[in-house]
């Protein structure tokens, strides 16, 4: 993974690097200062006219642009001066050209009557390259673009600029392309398709699995991109885990070609898992979630391919052997098994099986075997902890079955069960549903050919009820007419599963028809009203005709909390991942994430500041950070073209734990890096699951040695957003030091807003330091500090001390007591000793002559404080 992220940066680096450069061609084009009248000055631009041999023309199937093909080349730049400069910029102009299968030629261009530059052609009208020269080295090069210059010097008067014709011919030596793979023979056209078919697989290949998957997912591409195939493929160390639709006119062809890559091949389970009614065309493009906007749309739009630390995250810190994992059963097998267990199970035999429902609680909700117990987890990382307590007392050669969607998942349970429990007779569906839904339809089909009556006749019930949920855009299959689901809306009885429509929400629900009509897909009243409120849906009513506007707004709310977030702009995804990121790596200090309302008002302040310059007090990891960044890139985009003269937009934040501090860092290493989009949503969430075997969550984020990381949020214009990450160990010592002009940390000119959300004992004195020098904050500015309700307690401290004779009891009682009775005496005498400390600093600043105070009863309290 980290080479592949290297690899991307590098990518992204090289990008930005001909983005700047085609930005300068473009100015250098635009302006009036190319041209000039001197006869000793050179125009700063070569044009170059590219032309292209007959041969290449064909294998490589130009488009318009490269058969008219135009490049200009700055004077100081290095494809004037060095060969690989050059050709990497032949590489850049034309898609296809494979390295060290052509030659470059040069030669002086022709002139048209006009006066335009224009490719002599011979009497076959190819390029004549009889006066051309080959350019093989640097040598070359110089000599073709001072020749450019010279020919510019003769016909000064008919040029506006140098000019050179650059000839791009097949290498004669160079070996022929390798002919076409043998499941692309004959192949049909996948645009021609009627139908699409859903499919999914997954492989651990033995041994090392996967060496680069980096470079396997690249492969993966490029074979696969002439099937015009969809989906969604993860690729690790440990293998390769795929849900997919492909056109079924070319579907044997694409699983052939899965059969050629050795890593898939023999080691796909059970081979592909394929469903077993394919869906038109028609179907398939209205089979999945429908947009934000309510439109219809297919399972599958594109097809991602993305490297991940595991294929399933599950939360294992060392990897299993995953080619033992208990008996494969086949479908059909299973399927018995199930039927004499169900009979073992009425007679209450103590030979029944245990049959485990391997997925999480949302899949189980709507759909299940018969006698099997669900685990009910809400991420399959939680299933180790439910099988210790399940299984606790069960005799290792008790028969366990279990199954899951479509196999990968059993995978895992079975090594871990075989391997870490013990257990000896483990067997698991093989394809999982998928593969047992199918399969259970082609007997049914198998029998009615043969018995030569109808397939009602002999139709074997499915002994799997309900709807399988399956991980693409359609989120469930029904199998059986079976509503074991219940509505979350209403509590009526469902099977049907969809993903929230409010995008900044998007949780897994189980809704009835009824209520995803009228919540509009949407999982309550306030992302209803986000939904309608946003502009997300036209308000249309059942005629299609465009509802009064006053009607269609007219949403109920259940509490002020929901009307609140229903007509405030939701903060972009990233900020979920960020939450998740912080549940996940440090989940004792989850609840001191500043929250979407807090975060949003932190970065509306730091938004309306004049210079964008704020300091943090308090990092954590790095939530409040990323909302104050937010507010100064907004600053930074408003005050334009930088100015040398002034200090741009700086954020600074200062850190005391090492591990929030390392987790800060990783977060806003993501967002200087891609923004607040949702390309930085998808590198948050990438960290969070990016857990390679043998690694914790400990050590999912780098060890950071250094006490200083300095990063740059980069804008459209010149003046970009600086960032400061600190850690200290006092952080008020740091802030008394700025104060007094002292330190390596003095700001070049004073902060507009300081963020306060540190020790709880020292506010006063943090505050303090704020309003004393101007240094720190200038006049006017504000200071925000965190959490002064203190979970409500501050009401209690601000009753006197009737509170301090408790406090005395709890303290002498503490001593008898032992185990979580004592600790919770602990927690609520030091959380009354803090709200104390709270109403003490609140008394003191409310009366302090030098700032204006406003007490926000958000969330556990923000109290901002302006500078007079």
């Amino acid at each position: 993974l980290q080479v592949a992220r290297e690899k991307q940066q590098a990518r992204q680096y090289s990008k930005q690097r001909v983005l700047e450069r085609n930005h300068r061609v473009k100015e250098i084009l635009q302006s009036g200062d190319e041209s000039s009248s001197s006869a000793y000055t050179v125009p700063p631009l070569y044009a170059v006219k590219v032309s292209v041999c007959e041969e290449l023309r064909k294998e490589l199937k130009l488009s318009g642009r490269e058969k008219r093909g135009r490049v200009f080349l700055e004077q100081s730049g290095q494809a004037v001066q060095m060969l690989w400069a050059l050709k990497r910029e032949m590489h850049g102009f034309f898609r296809a050209l494979r390295k060290d299968t052509y030659i470059l030629q040069a030669g002086y261009p022709a002139l048209a009557s006009d006066g335009s530059v224009v490719v002599a052609n011979n009497a076959e009208g190819n390029t004549d390259t009889a006066n051309f020269w080959n350019i093989e080295s640097d040598e070359d090069v110089v000599k073709t673009f001072s020749s450019a210059l010279e020919f510019f010097e003769e016909h000064r008067d008919d040029l506006k600029r140098p000019s050179i014709v650059i000839h791009v011919k097949r290498n004669p030596n160079a070996p022929k392309p390798a002919p076409p793979p043998a499941y692309l023979d004959n192949m049909a056209n996948p645009k021609d398709t009627p139908s699409m078919t859903m499919l999914s697989f997954y492989a651990f290949p033995p041994g090392l699995g996967i060496e680069n998957p980096d470079e396997f997912a690249t492969m993966l591409r490029k074979k696969w991109k002439p099937f015009d195939a969809l989906g969604r493929v993860y690729v690790a160390q440990e293998g390769v885990n795929a849900q997919m639709s492909v056109p079924t006119n070319v579907l044997s062809n694409f699983m052939e070609c899965c059969q050629s890559i050795p890593e898939l091949g023999k080691h796909m389970e059970n081979g592909i898992n394929i469903d077993p009614v394919p869906l038109s065309m028609a179907e398939f493009a209205t089979a999945g979630t429908p947009a934000d906007g309510g439109e219809a749309a297919p399972p599958f739009r594109n097809l991602h391919i993305r490297v991940r630390g595991k294929i399933v995250a599950d939360g294992l810190d060392h990897g299993l052997d995953w080619q033992s994992a208990g008996y494969d059963m086949p479908p059909m097998e299973w399927h018995a098994a199930l039927k004499k267990a169900r009979e073992q199970q009425q007679e209450n035999s103590q030979d029944a099986p245990i049959i485990l429902d391997c997925r999480n609680n949302y899949e189980t909700d709507v759909g299940i075997f018969d006698g099997a117990e669900p685990l009910n987890t809400e991420a399959f990382r939680e299933s180790w902890d439910v099988l210790k307590e399940r299984l606790s007392d069960t005799p290792k050669d008790a028969p366990i079955m279990t199954y899951c969607t479509g196999g990968i998942r059993c995978v895992k349970v079975g090594a871990y069960l075989t391997q870490e429990m013990g257990f000896t007779n483990v067997s698991r569906l093989a394809g999982g549903i998928i593969a047992y839904d199918r399969t259970l339809q082609e007997e049914q089909e198998k029998a009615t050919r043969e018995a030569t009556v109808s397939q009602d006749q002999v139709k074997e019930p499915s002994m799997f009820k309900g709807t399988n949920f399956v991980f693409d855009g359609r989120l469930g299959r029904s199998i059986t007419e079976d509503a074991l689901g219940v509505c979350s809306t209403c509590g009526s009885e469902t099977s049907l599963v969809s993903n929230c429509r409010n995008g900044n929400c998007h949780k897994r629900i189980v809704q009835c028809e009824t209520c995803k009509t009228s919540f509009h897909g949407t999982c309550s009243d306030a992302c209803r009203n986000r939904l309608v409120h946003g502009g997300f849906m036209r308000n249309l009513d059942s005629t299609g005709e465009e509802q009064d506007s006053a009607a269609a707004t007219a949403t109920s709310f259940s509490t002020l909390d929901d009307y609140s977030t229903g007509h405030s702009t939701p903060p972009p995804s990233l900020y979920r991942e960020l939450e998740f990121n912080t549940r996940t790596l440090i989940p004792s200090g989850s609840h001191m994430v500043s929250g979407s309302a807090q975060g949003r008002l932190l970065k509306q302040f730091s938004s309306m500041t004049r210079d964008g310059r704020i300091l943090e007090i308090g990092t954590f990891t790095g939530y409040a950070t990323a909302c104050l960044l937010e507010g100064a890139f907004n600053v930074a985009e408003q005050l334009g073209n930088k100015n040398d003269d002034q200090p741009g937009p700086y954020v600074m934040t200062m850190e005391r734990d090492r591990k929030a501090f390392e987790v800060a860092v990783a977060h806003m290493k993501v967002v200087t890096q891609h923004g607040f989009g949702e390309e930085a949503a998808e590198a948050l969430c990438a960290l969070r699951s990016a857990t390679p075997s043998g690694v914790n969550n400990e050590q999912i984020v780098p060890t950071i040695e250094e006490d200083v990381v300095s990063l740059t949020l980069k804008t459209e214009n010149e003046r970009n957003v600086d960032c400061d990450l600190v850690r200290v160990s006092d952080g008020l010592a740091i802030l008394e030091e700025m104060a007094a002009g002292r330190g390596d940390f003095v700001p070049e000119t004073p902060f507009d807003m300081v963020f306060v959300d540190a020790d709880k004992t020292r506010l006063v004195e943090y505050v303090d330091a704020c309003l004393s020098s101007d240094l720190i904050l200038k006049r006017g500015g504000l200071i925000t500090v965190d959490n002064v309700l203190w979970k409500g307690l501050v009401l209690e401290a601000s009753g006197g001390g009737s509170q301090r004779s408790d406090d005395q009891a709890s303290l002498s009682s503490t001593e008898s007591l032992e185990g979580e009775d004592a600790n919770e005496i602990r927690k609520n005498r030091r959380a009354r000793k803090l709200a104390n400390k709270m109403h003490h600093f609140n008394s003191i600043i409310a009366k302090d002559s030098r700032a204006e105070v406003l007490m926000l009863p958000l969330r556990d309290g923000l109290s901002v404080i302006r500078k007079k």
